[in-house]
């Protein structure tokens, strides 16, 4: 016979671990990408590559990431060219 006590323990194991699913995952992205932001882009610069994070996690910003061929650079999203940028990526996501 199985003791009441024994019961009781496999009883809360068994809700802690029904619990534990059901809580929302804290996201893995816990700061904004971008300290520093550029205004403008030159052609010049060898874009390889542009990244657009929206407002998610726990961070409250749009960030643009520009690839270079060497490095990268955040660019400002309220700027001419950030605004193109994110105009641009919206208009491809809703054809």
């Amino acid at each position: 016979m199985v003791s009441k006590t024994s019961v009781t323990f496999f009883s809360i194991i068994a809700l802690c671990l029904v619990f534990a699913d059901a809580v929302p995952r804290l996201p893995t992205q816990r700061r904004c990408r971008c300290i520093n932001q550029a205004e403008e882009l030159q052609p010049s610069m060898g874009i390889t590559n542009v990244n657009i994070f929206f407002k998610q996690g726990l961070c409250p910003n749009i960030e643009i990431i520009v690839n270079l061929q060497n490095r990268r650079i955040c660019l400002n999203p309220d700027s001419k060219v950030g605004k193109k940028i994110i105009a641009l990526m919206r208009k491809r996501m809703n054809q």
